[in-house]
């Protein structure tokens, strides 16, 4: 599928119990990967980082800034578990936050799931010219929230760096 832009996503899996075990697959990931090369677009770069605010951090300039990532994907670390930090690291370092696809995210979840839907986030922030998107780290989270996600990626990139609402 040819896209008008011809994007670079970073894919940032947030997990400590992958970090620490490297027999544990990050099929979330892999899977995030495969949607995103199928919608036409490249990875540039992945990560896997620990539930941990500075590794989370650090993964996220690195992408943005070093890979020059036009979308960086985080997966995982978006529930209410003590340990999930990953929607606060994107709230703190982003320049704006773009509610509606959080909230599609979760009316669909709700959907499927019932009140339990509503406990995942899912947030999408601009940092300077890049789009960060937030996904819990289920499969089946991440294939929703990407599904949202790349419907108004390319209009979100080309408004963000100049283009009208009609572009």
């Amino acid at each position: 599928m040819e896209r008008k832009l011809g994007l670079k996503f970073s894919i940032i899996t947030v997990s400590t119990s992958r970090f620490y075990d490297e027999q544990k697959p990050d099929e979330s990931g892999l899977l995030a990967s495969a949607m995103i090369r199928n919608y036409g677009f490249k990875v540039c770069c992945r990560f896997l980082v620990p539930d941990d605010r500075t590794a989370i951090a650090g993964a996220l300039g690195q992408s943005v800034f070093n890979f020059k990532a036009d979308v960086a994907v985080l997966i995982g670390g978006t529930g209410p578990s003590r340990t999930d930090y990953t929607d606060e690291v994107v709230r703190k370092l982003s320049d704006k936050i773009i509610e509606g696809p959080g909230e599609e995210f979760r009316r669909r979840s709700y959907e499927r799931l019932g009140a339990r839907g509503l406990l995942g986030n899912m947030t999408v922030a601009l940092l300077g010219d890049s789009v960060i998107v937030s996904l819990p780290g289920s499969r089946d989270a991440v294939e929703e929230g990407l599904k949202i996600f790349m419907e108004s990626i390319e209009h979100i990139i080309s408004v963000r760096r100049g283009s009208g609402h009609d572009a």
